[in-house]
């Protein structure tokens, strides 16, 4: 398994956590770090979330949050093997 993170710019909206979490939650996968900052314009937050995974798993994960009405850009950060 590989640790990775996953960087979101998000809409500044009440339950984007949730429907972001949710979205794991259902398809299985754990979250073992997450943060959130508003970004410099107040509508939008930056989200790190790191997980672990293969490849299938990241690209999975980077196709499924993109899908999401508040998200508005989806970036893969780092990739580390264990």
């Amino acid at each position: 398994m590989e640790k990775f993170t996953v960087e979101l710019i998000v809409s500044n909206h009440y339950g984007v956590l949730n429907r972001i979490t949710g979205l794991y939650a259902r398809r299985g996968y754990n979250i073992d770090s997450l943060y959130v900052n508003e970004t410099e314009n107040p509508e939008f937050s930056r989200m790190l979330i790191v997980s672990k995974g293969d490849e299938y798993i990241q690209t999975q994960i980077v196709r499924q949050l993109s899908k999401l009405y508040d998200v508005k850009q989806v970036t893969l950060m780092a990739t580390v093997k264990r």
